[in-house]
């Protein structure tokens, strides 16, 4: 098995902030209100959006397809737990949803490898459910982030 590891640049880009309401719970407001940076994994996001920062960030890397592939080699894009969850998406398709406190998460990217790829991870903390509240995950005051690492793994 052969690992590359999608450490950076990342493109950080904050989609929606979680402000307080009255009475409880959290209201989202669109745009983090910080431009866009980079960053390498993992890594939380402190330095980019602030210490303070609760909401849903977009974490975008490009890559290229893996040379001299074989036929019978399968590409996995392995990607460890975030804080809260995040949805994981590889050229706009949507593979699924990594969770905090779960093992990594292993998606088979063969078939809809390109010569240019883009894997993208939005990333919300803390999770809310329907009625705005955060659900409880037990790092609700820790920074958020995609605090885990991101990689491909090569098997044939």
């Amino acid at each position: 098995m052969h690992t590359i590891r999608l450490r950076g640049p990342w493109v950080v880009e904050g989609l929606a902030r979680y402000v307080p309401r009255n009475g409880g719970g959290y209201e989202q407001h669109p745009g983090s209100g910080l431009p866009p940076g980079r960053a390498r994994m993992p890594a939380d996001w402190r330095e980019t959006l602030g210490r303070d920062f609760l909401g849903v960030v977009r974490y975008t890397r490009n890559f290229n397809r893996p040379t001299n592939l074989d036929p019978h080699e399968r590409v996995w894009l392995v990607v460890e737990p975030p804080r809260s969850r995040g949805l994981v998406r590889v050229n706009g398709r949507e593979l699924g949803f990594v969770r905090y406190g779960t093992p990594a998460e292993r998606f088979d990217i063969t078939a809809m490898l390109e010569d240019h790829n883009a894997v993208v991870i939005d990333v919300e903390h803390p999770e809310l459910d329907d009625e705005g509240s955060a659900i409880e995950d037990g790092s609700f005051l820790v920074t958020g982030g995609l605090v885990g690492d991101v990689y491909m793994e090569i098997e044939g």
